[in-house]
């Protein structure tokens, strides 16, 4: 049974690295499954990591959401948060999932949870989260560890 937690997010634009900050705080921590924890920068590269993996976890910044909340949603629900389709990873979450259950229909993960983190809009060039969204970090480290633990229960 493979695992993943994705972190997504461009590091360089503030809190839109916040999956990356996430991904980083689950390092040291011991989690049900061992679940191999990653990073990608675009979307388009969640294409080869959604497949052959029984449960996929994603953590990804959400412009939809108030700063620093913290939400489980799927897949659609993160498509309808956006105020517009145009993501800053080129091809949206939401997208790539999408697009990789086309190419790989038996291979692409079908259980997939996004662990969406309300950021503010990125603007310019930044390597610091905005102190509301560093704060949501431990939270969201909580939330993915009770997404691998019970996801039933976080089942939006």
């Amino acid at each position: 049974m493979t695992v993943r937690v994705i972190g997504c997010g461009q590091p360089s634009a503030g809190d839109d690295g916040v999956g990356f900050a996430v991904i980083t705080a689950l390092i040291d921590e011991e989690l049900p499954g061992s679940p191999e924890l990653l990073r990608a920068l675009d979307a388009s590269e969640l294409l080869p990591l959604l497949e052959h993996a029984t449960r996929v976890v994603i953590v990804d910044a959400a412009v939809g959401l108030e700063p620093g909340a913290v939400r489980v949603c799927s897949p659609t629900e993160l498509a309808e948060l956006a105020p517009s389709r145009v993501s800053s990873h080129g091809l949206g979450v939401e997208q790539a999932i999408a697009l990789a259950r086309i190419l790989a229909p038996t291979a692409a993960c079908r259980d997939v949870q996004i662990v969406a983190i309300g950021i503010h809009r990125p603007e310019r060039y930044a390597l610091a989260l905005s102190p509301e969204v560093s704060a949501a970090v431990p939270r969201a480290v909580a939330t993915v560890r009770g997404c691998l633990e019970a996801p039933a229960l976080y089942r939006s």
